[in-house]
């Protein structure tokens, strides 16, 4: 969590290779410690299929296939042409993937992904809440360097050579974008970690007496690092962070909705939440907010994202229904890549179209069971909800993180955060967290930290 974001969000080939050992001592410490398994379900195969498919994609778009088989692959046929038009050996076994390397990099890649959501899926909540809390801090440092950037102004070498003008700041990412979606996911977390310690306050009032801190004084604390947070948010002018401020504002109206009591309930949210994006935006000036979302610059971008999506589309359907390989975006969208669109296309800026490109129907195996898994979380929450009038402590960390992890899906609607890994990280935590098991008695408990 703390080596991610430090070197360009993690997307450099040395922080990952530093993210992966970490995350490889943790999955074995992870292993080391866990218990005996528990009774088979449909609920944890399905997670399991998550949580392994760096390895089983890996098997399916590595191993090497006969010429024969390997001609007869989807969009492969063209390639077997070149080969030979070049004088290349075209007998040799070929595995699914157009640039096996780009592939076994980025399943790589994937290690760290599978211990932030077995962080999220298995730890105790008190250890949950440790990490939560590092990621917090991480986000607050992001933002105070990203006031250090705007304060610096465009020549300020605290920019890292990037060029987004005198009003964005990106802190140690490569985009003001990225920046704001990890802030937008720690702002989800921050709310969590505000509601355990209101709801000790409550629960425990004269601890927090002896502190100040009681009542609404707490509140006015948190409420204030929520601000800061906002700040941060619109400090990056990011459109599409954007989408994500719609499950804040559930964040924060679910936290808020939680406190008081009668007609307090139906004003108390309305308030601080209009009282937070207010602060929010006139700490950044509302004009250098309204600028971004120019109708006129807005039409005049959307058509190249929208061209770019179409055509990674059309790539989609021409290699379906295997891809073109994990990862291989970069080498193999060129061929599809219409002479409108100038420069090189890294990345689609559209997530899910760039995971059908890549990994064709297991995209959609991946991303069906990942949504059927979330909606049947869901209508588990709403159920307790209506059931217990209230939301339990581990529900109440599931919730949370859900609203959260939705910012992250809609901001990838229009952007590549997947493809950086301190998101990426921080959106797989979120994950495991949404997801994992709810125990019987949690309904029972108070929000204590165990």
């Amino acid at each position: 969590m703390v080596a991610a974001p430090l070197m360009r969000g993690g997307n450099r080939n040395i922080a990952l290779i530093v993210i992966e050992g970490c995350a490889l001592v943790f999955l074995a410490a992870l292993v080391a410690s866990s218990r005996s398994p528990a009774r088979p379900s449909l609920r944890g195969a399905l997670v399991a299929l998550l949580a392994l498919a760096p390895a089983w994609l890996a098997a399916i778009h590595l191993l090497p296939l006969p010429p024969e088989v390997w001609a007869g692959i989807p969009g492969r046929a063209d390639y077997a042409g070149l080969l030979a038009n070049a004088g290349i050996p075209t007998d040799r076994w070929r595995p699914v993937s157009l640039v096996p390397d780009a592939t076994t990099v980025s399943l790589l890649a994937g290690i760290p992904l599978v211990a932030a959501f077995g962080a999220g899926y298995l730890v105790h909540l008190r250890q949950l809440r440790l990490v939560m809390v590092v990621f917090v801090c991480l986000a607050f440092g992001e933002i105070g360097f990203g006031m250090l950037q705007l304060a610096g102004g465009v020549g300020s070498s605290l920019h890292f050579g990037n060029d987004w003008g005198s009003s964005r700041v990106s802190g140690t990412f490569a985009n003001p974008n990225h920046f704001a979606n990890y802030v937008g996911m720690a702002l989800a977390a921050y709310v969590w970690l505000a509601w355990l310690k209101l709801m000790e306050q409550r629960r425990y009032p004269s601890r927090f007496a002896e502190e100040h801190l009681a009542g609404g004084r707490m509140l006015a604390v948190w409420g204030a690092g929520a601000v800061l947070m906002l700040v941060g948010i619109l400090m990056s002018r990011s459109r599409g962070a954007a989408l994500g401020l719609v499950p804040t504002a559930l964040v924060a109206i679910a936290l808020v909705l939680t406190l008081g009591s009668g007609a307090q309930r139906s004003r108390r949210p309305w308030l601080v939440v209009g009282a937070v994006l207010a602060a929010s935006i006139a700490l950044v000036g509302f004009d250098a907010v309204a600028t971004r979302f120019d109708l006129e610059r807005m039409a005049g971008d959307a058509p190249l994202r929208i061209v770019q999506a179409v055509t990674t589309m059309e790539g989609a359907a021409h290699f379906w229904p295997f891809g073109a390989g994990w990862g291989t975006y970069y080498e193999v969208y060129p061929r599809f890549q219409p002479p409108s669109l100038v420069g090189t296309a890294d990345y689609a800026h559209q997530d899910y179209a760039q995971m059908l490109f890549e990994g064709g129907v297991f995209a959609v195996l991946l991303m069906t069971v990942f949504a059927w898994l979330a909606l049947t979380r869901a209508v588990e929450l709403v159920r307790i909800a209506l059931r217990e009038r209230r939301l339990p402590r581990h529900a109440m960390a599931a919730a949370l993180c859900g609203l959260g992890l939705l910012g992250f899906l809609l901001h990838s609607l229009v952007e590549f955060n997947m493809h950086i890994p301190a998101n990426a990280i921080a959106a797989a935590l979120l994950a495991g967290a949404y997801l994992r098991p709810l125990p019987k008695q949690d309904r029972k408990e108070g929000p204590s930290d165990d």
